[in-house]
């Protein structure tokens, strides 16, 4: 087998590979031995007939079909191994020639990362604050939780609940029916049409009126979005909202651990407090290792990229299925195609790969590792019981590659932890979300790349 190697852009090798005649014809009386189990020859016995005959019954292209997909993955893997490469992905393999069998491989491999004086930056984290504005806003919010709804003799009124039929039609098509349905004239509502609430504005119980909406762009039913429609309401009844005093009364409602007013006020301003200082050590994280990033240069394999892209939307659809929703749906819901969706992930795809990159980086740069016990306890804390964690352990320690990818994560958050005490400042870090988690367990889905299927 003949390989020549060439380094390319972006982290990657290309290698051109030629196999030996002979080496290729071995691989074709193999397909011809794959196949000949599958095919009825007349007057032969199954995996019997002789390979002229089975030849001239399925075409020789098809024995080279086979061997092609059984034997390039096997010469890719010697090629890469051959060449000492480290690959970090799939390779993307084409046939360039089947006789003689000719394959181009190009093969991701490290990223290159070159890091700047990172050590010389200094970022500041913002101290959490809280203003009477923002307590207000809270006590509001739990006002309006336990108001009450009492019956009016009035017109209605915009805020007020009302209790209506309702039918709406639109190009002879029924949007709405409905009796005795209870309805909150919220001015902002989008529901049934935009300006609807306007239009109960002023009614009185008893009064019937009818009038023409248009619905919206992004109507559920496609073919009626933008369409007007007519509408006829009947109004049965008025209902108002009364809030509760903020007294004493109001505090033991709120919860039976306050008993006065400045309580009820001092409990939500150390709940705003907390959130505030969790959410400004979050950014300060982020800023941190963001202006390291930003300072390296980091040569990223385009199939590290779009594996990183695919975990992704692999995650996405795991977490809709667990929640009933089909992708389709949900692109639906946000308005974007399969291709928009694609490219979202491929940018956040890059960002991932970048960011461990960089992380993987300044843990060599420092000298950061990681012991065989901190993988046992990161696997003991990940696991159920002390059952499965025996089990974990066994597979990531037997195992050279899931052993490096779990070890890896572990760098990646001592270098984030690195990071915040020397560029942030931060005495005794405790991240938040400084490094990628994986997937899932790393015992189970760390296995190294192995070169894929070739695509002719």
């Amino acid at each position: 087998m003949k390989v020549a190697a060439r380094e390319i852009e972006k982290s990657q090798v290309e290698l051109d590979i030629e196999v030996e005649d002979e080496r290729f014809e071995k691989a074709v009386d193999q397909a011809y031995r794959r196949i000949v189990q599958r095919v009825n020859v007349p007057g032969f016995r199954k995996g019997k007939a002789p390979r002229a005959l089975v030849e001239r019954m399925v075409g020789r292209q098809t024995l080279v079909e086979d061997a092609v997909e059984h034997l390039v993955p096997e010469v890719v893997e010697a090629a890469v191994r051959d060449q000492e490469l480290k690959m970090v992905a799939q390779p993307r393999l084409e046939v360039v020639s089947t006789e003689p069998l000719q394959v181009k491989a190009t093969v991701p491999v490290q990223p290159t990362v070159e890091l700047g004086d990172y050590t010389a930056l200094k970022i500041e984290r913002e101290a959490a604050s809280v203003d009477d504005e923002q307590v207000d806003s809270v006590i509001e919010r739990i006002r309006e939780t336990h108001a009450t709804w009492e019956p009016v003799e009035r017109a209605v009124q915009l805020g007020d609940r009302v209790t209506i039929d309702l039918r709406g039609e639109a190009d002879s098509q029924t949007v709405v029916d409905s009796k005795d349905a209870e309805y909150v004239v919220d001015p902002d509502g989008p529901e049934p049409a935009p300006g609807f609430a306007q239009q109960v504005a002023g009614m009185a119980p008893g009064e019937e009126r009818g009038f023409v909406l248009t619905l919206p762009e992004d109507y559920r039913t496609r073919e009626l979005a933008g369409q007007t429609a007519r509408f006829t309401v009947t109004l049965h009844g008025v209902k108002e909202r009364n809030l509760p005093e903020l007294n004493d009364e109001f505090a033991a409602m709120v919860g039976t651990e306050y008993e006065t007013m400045d309580q009820v006020r001092e409990g939500a301003r150390s709940q705003l407090q907390e959130r505030d200082e969790q959410t400004k050590r979050a950014a300060h994280e982020e800023a941190v290792i963001r202006a390291v990033i930003d300072q390296a240069r980091v040569e990223v394999p385009p199939q590290m990229v779009e594996e990183e892209a695919q975990r992704i939307l692999d995650q996405l659809a795991q977490s809709l299925d667990r929640q009933g929703i089909p992708i389709q749906q949900y692109l639906r819901f946000t308005n974007k195609s399969e291709a928009d969706l694609r490219a979202e992930l491929m940018v956040q795809g890059e960002a991932s790969v970048r960011r461990a990159e960089v992380l993987s980086a300044v843990a060599r740069a420092e000298g950061l590792d990681v012991a065989d016990d901190e993988i046992r306890a990161e696997l003991a804390s990940a696991a159920g019981d002390a059952a499965e964690a025996e089990r974990l352990e066994r597979a990531a320690l037997t195992r050279p590659e899931v052993k490096e990818r779990l070890a890896s994560v572990l760098r990646q958050r001592k270098a984030a932890r690195y990071l915040l005490k020397t560029v942030g400042g931060v005495p005794d870090p405790e991240p938040t979300a400084m490094a990628e988690e994986p997937a899932s367990s790393p015992a189970e889905s760390g296995e190294a790349a192995q070169p894929g299927e070739a695509k002719s």
